[in-house]
């Protein structure tokens, strides 16, 4: 009996064995393939011409016709960019730093802002200030439309806030705030604390949130096509080269020089944070309390009204595109006939519950498989040696850089044809999915694995615990709360994305997102207004379902602990 134990306890160790070194090549494998692979496609389609090398394209691309292509897509998102980052830091500032009842108002409306559904800002801006708007032509009896590059860039900035609220208000939360109040106590004037102190130790999160409101708003095609009259940049190029003209070879070179853009962003960052170190000696505690709350909040703050105002106004902005947008859904004609109606709904019949069907199909499985993905890259990461860290971190942080456009332009020239012959299918929406949300699970497990996991494995293998046994019980529930952000953030992230899945949807697989730009794109406000609304509910009752997913073995525990006491 011992003799066969211990055969069984062999044959459990060999197969684990097997089973992490399969795991430990399959995870760069699969990186290999479905990052570098489609990108490396987009380079060489751009470089050749009818089988030759040729740099005919990147002639077209950067000849006196179409140079304003790129003069036009610096000036978007470089303004954008600016203001987004500039009313994101208000935000953080207004929540985090002032003294008002209502702050907390501002954070929930930036959040709302967040999951809202695309193109939602450009369809409030088409029903008040279009040719028909309820603004330009009912009250002012304008018969005018406001679109332009000013519309895209307002639009632009509402839209990517939130980002920028986001990172920068988890750096100003941890900042020390005794330095402020040493500062302050040593006679410094309100303004001079922040500009010498809270702003320098801020760049980081500034830095962040440049970068990845840069990314968002350089793979951006739709605003500049709905509210653009015209004015038309890169993305948008490629948008209509692919699905317009078919021109496969200059939009990939189009798309090699987004990539461009947008990893000098990252890499621009990156240099900039090592410049200088913006740290303090001392780690602070958000839930420690400065000497005086009252006191140092009102002297922290400079520009209170300012900063109050411009919060207010992004506030109000938000809940009235949603008020907007409810509108839209359920009025007969606006513009026209402001009666309640369901004709909008009704008219988009059993196409809209297919393409809401397909959007949650594709949303919860990569909520729950991606971050799988994400935090066993990071394991496997804190255990390769030197070089294979190298790999393994770009090939994990790569899709980080990469617009969602170029993304999508990549695997449709990648999986279009033998080996993998994957465009038409479920299974490429959901894989680029996956791969697009991968740096984030994986960045989350890296830092919980490098503060937590060494000294843990270490002592359950001083116990005599397996390598699976260790995974299993011990690595995978600190990782869990890993796993939940990355669920969360990519359920949302795919329900509300479109750029990188548009040129890989087929009639059988659309989404809502693609129903909304058609619909606004056509015309047809209502129908995108309610498409944009049934999205947003449902988005919401799938965190719900995730949340209580996530709120369900704790709730088996207390139950069983319960009944045992009652025994």
């Amino acid at each position: 009996m011992l003799m066969n134990g211990q055969n069984v306890t062999e044959i459990k160790g060999k197969i684990h064995r097997v089973l992490f070194a399969g795991v430990a090549v399959a995870i760069p494998a699969f990186l290999v393939i479905f990052v570098l692979y489609p990108l490396a496609s987009v380079l060489v389609t751009s470089f050749y011409r009818q089988g030759a090398f040729d740099f005919s394209y990147f002639s077209q691309l950067m000849g006196g016709r179409h140079l304003h292509l790129l003069r036009n897509t610096l000036f978007i998102t470089l303004s954008s960019t600016f203001l987004a980052v500039l009313l994101g830091t208000i935000l953080s500032l207004a929540v985090h730093r002032c003294r008002f009842p209502l702050r907390r108002f501002f954070h929930y409306t930036a959040i709302l802002n967040l999951i809202s559904p695309p193109f939602v800002s450009a369809i409030v801006f088409i029903m008040l200030f279009g040719r028909r708007g309820l603004i330009t032509n009912q009250l002012l009896g304008l018969s005018v439309s406001l679109v332009g590059p000013q519309m895209i860039v307002l639009l632009q900035m509402i839209g990517n806030a939130s980002i920028a609220y986001l990172v920068i208000s988890n750096v100003l939360t941890g900042l020390d705030r005794s330095l402020e109040q040493s500062a302050m106590d040593l006679g410094a004037s309100s303004r001079r604390v922040f500009f010498t102190i809270t702003l320098p130790l801020l760049m980081p999160g500034l830095a962040a949130a440049s970068s990845l409101a840069f990314a968002n708003i350089l793979a951006d095609f739709g605003t500049p096509i709905l509210v653009g009259g015209g004015y038309r940049v890169l993305a948008s190029e490629a948008y209509i080269q692919i699905l317009s003209n078919y021109n496969l070879g200059y939009a990939a070179t189009i798309s090699v020089v987004l990539l461009f853009l947008s990893v000098w962003a990252f890499g621009l960052e990156r240099w900039l944070l090592r410049q200088k170190r913006y740290y303090s000696t001392h780690v602070a505690n958000v839930t420690e309390k400065v000497k005086d709350p009252a006191t140092a909040n009102n002297r922290h703050m400079p520009f209170s009204p300012l900063v109050l105002g411009m919060a207010t106004l992004f506030s109000l902005i938000v809940v009235v595109q949603f008020i907007a947008v409810i509108a839209g859904a359920f009025t007969a004609v606006w513009g026209y006939d402001y009666t309640l109606s369901l004709r909008h709904f009704q008219r988009a019949g059993s196409q809209l519950f297919s393409s809401l069907n397909n959007s949650l199909y594709f949303a919860f499985r990569v909520a729950l498989w991606g971050p799988l993905l994400g935090i066993t890259t990071a394991y496997f990461h804190h255990h390769s040696q030197k070089h294979w860290k190298s790999l393994l971190n770009f090939l994990a942080m790569v899709p980080f850089a990469v617009p969602g456009t170029v993304m999508g332009i990549s695997y449709v020239m990648a999986f279009h044809r033998p080996p993998l012959a994957l465009t038409g299918t479920a299974v490429i929406i959901v894989l680029i999915c996956i791969v697009r949300e991968l740096p984030i699970s994986y960045n989350s497990a890296k830092a919980v694995l490098q503060q937590v996991a060494s000294n843990l494995e270490e002592a359950s293998r001083d116990l005599g615990a397996s390598a699976w046994t260790t995974f299993t019980r011990i690595i995978l529930p600190i990782l869990a709360p890993a796993y939940r952000a990355g669920m969360f953030h990519g359920f949302i992230h795919v329900m509300i994305t479109i750029g990188a899945i548009i040129f890989l949807i087929t009639p059988r697989y659309v989404t809502i997102t693609f129903e909304i730009f058609r619909a606004v794109n056509s015309g047809r406000l209502g129908e995108g207004a309610a498409y944009a609304f049934l999205l947003t509910i449902f988005t919401a009752l799938g965190l719900l379902v995730l949340t209580a997913l996530c709120a369900l073995p704790g709730l088996l525990k207390k139950l069983v602990s319960r009944k045992d006491e009652k025994r």
